[in-house]
This record gives structure tokens, C-alpha cells and sequence, in this order.
């Protein structure tokens, strides 16, 4: 098992990565009130081995494509049926699924009567970035994450064994995050990939390799949210890398979260115009992260990335990274955006 303490200026919380699940025990101890918020398909996969540890009293279930889910009417169906089953203050929430299953339980969490406690227990690759440090958030419309709070989870456990049921797909949609990380730090997975032969595929075979990839993810991560925990100062921002055209993709066109930001980090990187930008690019392509058919309209793009919450003075904000390490806020008009975009797709797409 691996520990990483996180520390904000008001609230300090243990993440646990490895075989952990029988540490739940230890933080609910006699807790009798708990509210489990789930998805259809990690209930079918998971929730017997969550009940083999923890009393099963209350469990609202998301539909199998949850991040449809994450809206106003949805929480509202949630806060009745908390109300109907008279759980009060003392109720403890546990999310139990993947990053937008985190972000709903988690938003849930923070408003029901002011707030109640919460654990986090993400079971997908993508959610070792959302299940750290506090944010939630719910849809509105085609404008992503644009409701939301801060509330940190008195702990995350990581059970990576979760992680063995994982479709390709999904793997690649984790893996994206990680890269992400790995960037926003001093790429050194980005080097060591380049020079080794590793197929996504195989990659759920290597236990031992998995965490490690999860652990120092979530160590870049620590870093960011230990400086800025509120988003205040600009540091944390820099987390948004690829997630401006990131979201725009994963909304219009149902890509995966991970996979959409992948694009969105290689246009990034166009736009620092950085010397790693080709070698990025033929990387995602030889791990499958990109395929082919990548035909985007940059107009519908454009309508999207108008309502992007990061925007400011109607210039609508970028992350650029020049180099590994050293990312900066980049903003481009409109216009300007649409011109950038073509000539990247011509590029790279």
C-alpha cells in the first residue's frame, strides 16, 4: 500500500493506493448512516466486494453513462430520495465509481443540509485525477463542470484491484490523465515511453507498474492543489492543460474525458509551439490514444469554448507548456482560435 498525505491550508487527507479496501473499515468504523452513490456498471461488477466490508443501508445509482448524469434534475432526484429515507446530518457519503460518479457524489455531499461527510472510492483509471483535491460539479446544458464547489473527502481509497475490469477503452481514457501529470511535472514517463515498447493493453498485467504510474500522478497533482487549493493564485489552473478544447471534443463528439484532453493537450502544445509537439503526437498515436477520423467542426467547437467557465474578457484561455514543467495561461480571441485550430488539424489530426 502507498500513502500520499494531502495538506490545504484547512483540511488534511490520507490517499490510498494498492490493495486497500478493507481499510473503508477503519474510517467508517460504527457509522450506521451511509449513502453509497454508484453507476449501473460498477454495481453490477463491484458492489458485492464493497458489501462484503461495509453495512449496506442506502444506494443511488447513475445510469451507465454517468457523466450525463452529473445535472440539476439528477441531484434533485438525489436530494429527495435522501429526504424520503429521513437521512439526516450524521449520513456519510461514499462515491463508488469513477470521476463522474466522484464528482456528483461529492457535490451531493457538500450541499445536502450543509454538508455531510464524504469518502471517495474511485474504481476507473481517469478518477486518480478527479478523486483528488475537492473540486465537484455538475452539467448544465452543453456547458461542462460549470456548477460545482470545493470539498475535500475525509480519505480516498484507491483500490486498484477495481481497475482489472477495465475495457481498452477505458485504460486509454486514465491514461490520458496520467500523461497530463506527467507533463505538467518533468515528463519522465513521457521519455521512458518513448524509448519502451509498452501496449496499453497489457498494461492492467503489471500490477506493480500500474500503481506506480497512479502514484506519481498523483503526486504532480498534490503539488498543484498544496499550492493553490481554492484555484486563487493561478498555479492550480495550470491542471487544465488540454482541457479548453479538451471538454469542447468530449462534449460535441462523445469522446472519452482522457482521450478528448489528449487532442486538447497536443493542440496546447501547438499553440506554446513546442519542439515536443510531433513527437507528442506520434507517441498517443503508437499507444492508440488517437485514431483516426478526427473530422471536428471548428465552428461548433467554437460555440462551445464561447461558454468555457475559464474564459476571461471574452478571451478564452489556454494552457501552453513550451517545455515540460513550465506551464503558463494562454488566451486567444476567437479568431484567433479558429485559425490555430485548422492549421493543427491539418497538422496533427
Amino acid at each position: 500500500m502507498k500513502t500520499i498525505r494531502i495538506n490545504t491550508t484547512d483540511y488534511q487527507y490520507d490517499v490510498l493506493v494498492g490493495d486497500v479496501l478493507l481499510e473503508l473499515k477503519k474510517y467508517i468504523g460504527n457509522h450506521h448512516e451511509i449513502l453509497v452513490i454508484t453507476d449501473e456498471n460498477v454495481y453490477n461488477y463491484h458492489f458485492p466486494k464493497l458489501t462484503d466490508v461495509i453495512p449496506l443501508q442506502h444506494v443511488f445509482i447513475l445510469s451507465k453513462t454517468p457523466e450525463q448524469d452529473k445535472s440539476i434534475s439528477m441531484f434533485e432526484k438525489c436530494v429527495n430520495y435522501a429526504i424520503s429515507n429521513f437521512l439526516d446530518r450524521n449520513l456519510l457519503v461514499i462515491a463508488f465509481g469513477g470521476g463522474a460518479v466522484g464528482d456528483f457524489a461529492a457535490f451531493f455531499a457538500s450541499t445536502y443540509k450543509r454538508g455531510v461527510r464524504f469518502i471517495n472510492l474511485p474504481t476507473t483509471l481517469l478518477a486518480h485525477d478527479s478523486a483528488i483535491g475537492g473540486k465537484t460539479a455538475l452539467n448544465v446544458g452543453n456547458i461542462k463542470n460549470v456548477v460545482g464547489t470545493f470539498y475535500q473527502p475525509e480519505v480516498v481509497i484507491y483500490h486498484t484491484p477495481f481497475l482489472e475490469t477495465l475495457s481498452l477503452v477505458e485504460v486509454k481514457n486514465g491514461f490520458g490523465e496520467i500523461l497530463k501529470h506527467d507533463l505538467l511535472s518533468i515528463g519522465s514517463l513521457f521519455f521512458k515511453l518513448l524509448d519502451s515498447e509498452l501496449k496499453l493493453n497489457k498494461l492492467l498485467d503489471d500490477k506493480e507498474l500500474l500503481e506506480e504510474f497512479i502514484y506519481q500522478a498523483i503526486l504532480v497533482k498534490k503539488h498543484y492543489i498544496e499550492s493553490d487549493p481554492y484555484e486563487t493564485k493561478g498555479i492550480r489552473e495550470y491542471l487544465n492543460f488540454g482541457h479548453t478544447l479538451g471538454h469542447a471534443l468530449e462534449l460535441l463528439y462523445q469522446l472519452k474525458h482522457g482521450i478528448a484532453v489528449s487532442i486538447g493537450m497536443g493542440f496546447d502544445l501547438f499553440l506554446a509551439d513546442s519542439p515536443y509537439t510531433s513527437t507528442y503526437f506520434n507517441l498517443i498515436k503508437r499507444l492508440e490514444i488517437l485514431t483516426a477520423n478526427n473530422d471536428f467542426s471548428v465552428d461548433l467547437i467554437s460555440e462551445i469554448l464561447k461558454n468555457d467557465k475559464k474564459n476571461r474578457n471574452g478571451l478564452i484561455t489556454f494552457i501552453g507548456l513550451q517545455d515540460f514543467g513550465k506551464p503558463y495561461r494562454l488566451e486567444l480571441a476567437i479568431e484567433e482560435f479558429k485559425h490555430n485550430f485548422r492549421e493543427f488539424m491539418r497538422l496533427y489530426l
